[in-house]
């Protein structure tokens, strides 16, 4: 009996508390906070497309020359293991040129649909 009455009791207040309480005031302070927060950032000018190319384009290439550089020495590597290897460890090198050409074609597969992407939004934001 004591169960029940301390589980109505508890539904009792929590039911009184969510419909007789219309507002709460931590929420508010959030809400206006974020408003605030917007207002800021519109008063201030977006970054332009021509902003955000200057910025990212270096990054981009030192990128992709690093991958390219570590991927020369690599296939190198693995053909010159290749080349003075029994056949024994040819199968094994195989499998690692196996996970290169994958990682290869990614890395510029990946820049080539980058650059279709963004070439097909601009054709069509622009």
């Amino acid at each position: 009996m004591k169960k029940f009455l301390k589980k109505s009791w508890v539904s009792i207040l929590t039911l009184s508390t969510i419909l007789f309480s219309n507002k709460v005031f931590a929420l508010q302070n959030i809400k206006d906070a974020g408003d605030n927060f917007l207002q800021q950032g519109s008063a201030s000018s977006p970054i332009t497309t021509e902003e955000a190319w200057q910025e990212l384009l270096p990054i981009a290439q030192i990128l992709l020359a690093i991958a390219s550089v570590v991927l020369v020495i690599a296939y190198m590597y693995l053909g010159i293991q290749y080349m003075i290897t029994d056949p024994q460890g040819k199968a094994d090198i195989k499998q690692k040129l196996i996970g290169l050409v994958i990682a290869t074609v990614i890395i510029y597969g990946g820049v080539g649909l980058f650059t279709i992407i963004i070439n097909l939004f601009n054709s069509i934001f622009a």
